[in-house]
């Protein structure tokens, strides 16, 4: 059996200088200390237990750089037991201070009824052709995607008409930087609207933006952000608990986590990492955050 090559072993083959090297080796002594201390067990360190290693470092060190530093330390530490088979995750992925942790606040949560409701309170105009009419149209296949599917707006971006199976009742999202492919049910109730934007609203929308795409759904800039902020606002009248795209895709997979185990929604959710998933436990909510809360500057 071959031997695990050592931490400053990694590190060169890393590319790091000799300098840095030696700041990476202080920063994961002074965790594993601090670990050691508490005994935890390195193979089972989790996101929670890194927190708590940030929580530490906020009561010893004053400035914020110096604690990312530390973090960055303890972060290359993990990524090297991954790559020697000791871990499987790096719970230091997404923790960086920034006056408070760069972790998202999960609030104004909508339930099933609410996310239900965004979708059916959306009203589309009757007559065909006019913008108005196609925009809302559009916009309501948009809401389909975004309250059943929980999709985010680079999800969106990604989607082409080849990735519907209209037959099949599913939808295929292709992988991207930050999301994992994935093929999901669509809602018996999504088929129509979804067939008739493709072969009558989509056309006439392409037709009249003189533009010619596969994406399913689509912006003349060729972003869809203009487009989401747009039809947010008027969710938001529909709701006034509806932020953005992203707490409308954490209402759904909180509500996913009621139904299936944390696998299946990790899947379902496209995220590249367990622990991502396990923030959204509705049991976790709030320890996480009465831990932000720690962190934030008045306290």
């Amino acid at each position: 059996m071959k031997t695990p090559i050592s931490y400053t072993e990694y590190l060169e083959k890393e590319g790091h200088t000799k300098s840095s090297i030696e700041s990476y080796k202080h920063s994961t002594d002074r965790f594993l200390r601090w670990a050691k201390k508490l005994k935890y067990h390195i193979p089972t360190f989790d996101y929670k237990a890194a927190l708590r290693y940030v929580q530490y470092l906020k009561r010893k060190q004053r400035k914020i750089k110096s604690i990312n530093g530390l973090l960055i330390g303890a972060r290359k530490y993990f990524n090297y037991l991954i790559d020697i088979g000791a871990h499987t995750q790096n719970p230091f992925n997404d923790v960086v201070v920034k006056g408070e942790p760069k972790v998202r606040m999960l609030s104004n949560l909508l339930s099933e009824d609410e996310l239900e409701d965004l979708y059916y309170s959306y009203e589309t105009p009757q007559h065909k052709n006019t913008k108005v009419a196609l925009v809302a149209k559009r916009n309501k296949v948009i809401i389909g995607l975004l309250v059943y599917q929980g999709l985010s707006t680079a999800d969106l971006q990604r989607i082409e008409l080849e990735h519907l199976q209209l037959q099949k009742g599913k939808v295929y999202i292709p992988h991207g930087k930050l999301g994992n492919s994935r093929e999901l049910e669509l809602k018996p109730w999504q088929i129509i609207p979804l067939m008739e934007y493709i072969n009558e609203v989509r056309p006439e929308l392409l037709r009249r933006m003189k533009m010619h795409t596969e994406a399913l759904v689509f912006a003349k800039t060729g972003k869809l952000v203009g487009v989401i902020d747009a039809l947010i606002k008027k969710l938001q009248k529909i709701n006034q608990k509806v932020d953005n795209v992203h707490n409308i895709r954490a209402s759904v997979i909180v509500l996913w986590l009621s139904r299936y185990n944390l696998r299946e929604v990790q899947y379902m959710a496209g995220h590249k990492r367990i622990s991502t998933t396990e923030r959204y436990q509705q049991q976790d909510l709030e320890e996480l955050q009465n831990t932000i809360a720690k962190f934030h500057p008045i306290n």
